[in-house]
């Protein structure tokens, strides 16, 4: 497809433009693409780093009161990192950094990854037990919700592969 703009080059950049319903689509090679003003506009409002993204997740129009460290600046005690610091970065200083903003991160870290708790990976080697634990846990989850659905096969099918798995826990 060439160029609507140029009618040389091939189109590389597909434009589409929705205002009340109606859709404009404009289908334009790089260099014309570069001088056109809805690229221009799209491209400096699109202008924006994790930092910025991880401000507007973060940041809330009230203040929120920290674990440790000073409440009203939100500085961690460890490491001296201000909670500012982290908007602009996107990066905690130290481990403590978690508990000391805790209160600010939970929220948008649920709506991020679906869980503020950290599951990470277990070894390949000597990594069973941490799994099987794992596992356990996930399953008495699932079974609290069939009890909370009332689905009370599923549930008695759960209590038992949990029993058998703590069952087989102990004996090795």
């Amino acid at each position: 497809m060439k160029c609507e703009k140029c009618n040389k080059r091939e189109a590389t950049t597909h434009l589409t433009k929705i205002v009340n319903g109606y859709k404009e689509e404009h289908h334009l090679c790089s260099e014309c693409a570069a001088n056109s003003p809805e690229y221009k506009q799209m491209e400096s409002s699109m202008n924006f780093g994790i930092g910025d993204f991880l401000t507007g997740m973060f940041s809330s129009p009230k203040k929120q009161p920290t674990i440790g460290g000073d409440i009203e600046s939100g500085v961690c005690p460890t490491c001296g990192m201000p909670y500012s610091e982290f908007l602009s970065t996107g990066k905690l200083g130290c481990g403590d950094c978690y508990g000391t903003f805790r209160n600010r991160l939970e929220r948008p870290l649920r709506q991020i990854h679906g869980t503020a708790e950290h599951i990470g990976k277990a070894p390949v080697r000597g990594g069973g037990e941490v799994m099987l634990d794992k596992k356990i846990t996930k399953l008495e989850s699932e079974l609290n919700a069939a009890v909370l659905k009332q689905d009370f096969e599923t549930a008695a099918r759960l209590r038992d592969e949990i029993k058998d798995l703590k069952n087989n826990t102990k004996e090795a």
